[in-house]
């Protein structure tokens, strides 16, 4: 009888224990669901301020449902809003260069001569800067997307095209310690103040040294970090493929740096 009974108590303790995990099971699935539906239904705001302040929550909401439009505005608007704001330094900017580089003709700038170049570089800088960023991130993506499908990530193109956009939301920062640099000196600065090329003497502006620094840059090196999570959790890659792939971003961007200055360094002897 009494082993009857031990029996019976087991059994029920059995079954009010395996009771209790069950509801626990449960609500740790119902905790899970919700937490999945608040990163589905993330407005595009939050997305935006998540890149800053918590990018893995943002590249899950990303992940599980993308969207581009509103990144993609606001970074097409910020160098318009620049341009906007600080016209009146570019031209000065701009009349400068030609005049450096009419040094030693003998030829004056005069205000009828300026007024076309002037004209020119306003419409097609208003016009073609947002196509610029259009283009880029679209390049940017398909880079990615192409890198993502040669390791068979089950990434789609929305899915990273989102994520690039998201990120572009950093260049705001970018724009803005230019328009607040630009209304300082009164011109538009040759060099960005948070890349190792500012530490240089402002004589080696323009040099390759300085454009092997320039691209060591505090918002571009965030870029890369958040790039480098993003890859890891919309596009599914491992640490050594998303390693990889921001390092071969960052050389590449530094290798065009370095081509550009040789470039125009090259066609300045030239005309001499």
């Amino acid at each position: 009888m009494r082993d009857e009974e031990n029996k019976m108590d087991t059994n029920e303790v059995e079954e009010n224990k395996g009771m209790h995990e069950t509801k626990e099971t449960n609500e740790i699935n119902e905790i899970y669901e919700n937490e999945g539906m608040e990163e589905v239904n993330a407005s595009p705001i939050v997305k935006m301020a998540n890149i800053i302040f918590a990018p893995t929550e943002a590249f899950k909401a990303i992940k599980s449902k993308p969207n581009w439009f509103i990144p993609l505005l606001i970074t097409m608007l910020a160098p318009i809003v620049y341009y906007l704001v600080c016209w009146g330094q570019f031209e000065v900017t701009m009349i400068r260069e030609i005049e450096k580089q009419l040094e030693g003709t003998g030829q004056v700038v005069t205000e009828s001569m300026m007024e076309l170049p002037l004209t020119i570089a306003k419409v097609s800088t208003f016009v073609f800067t947002p196509i610029g960023v259009i283009i880029g991130m679209l390049f940017v993506a398909f880079v990615y997307f192409v890198v993502a499908k040669i390791i068979k990530s089950p990434a789609g193109f929305k899915q990273i095209f989102s994520m690039t956009v998201h990120i572009g939301i950093l260049s705001v920062f970018t724009w803005l310690i230019m328009m607040v640099m630009t209304l300082i000196k009164g011109e538009m600065p040759t060099v960005s103040v948070t890349s190792l090329s500012s530490l240089l003497p402002e004589s080696m502006n323009g040099s390759v040294l300085s454009a092997v620094l320039a691209p060591i840059e505090v918002i571009s090196l965030w870029s890369l970090y958040i790039t480098y999570i993003g890859l890891r959790i919309v596009a599914s890659f491992s640490k050594k493929a998303a390693g990889i792939t921001v390092g071969l971003s960052f050389l590449f961007g530094a290798s065009i740096s370095v081509i550009t200055v040789l470039l125009t360094n090259m066609a300045s002897s030239m005309q001499m």
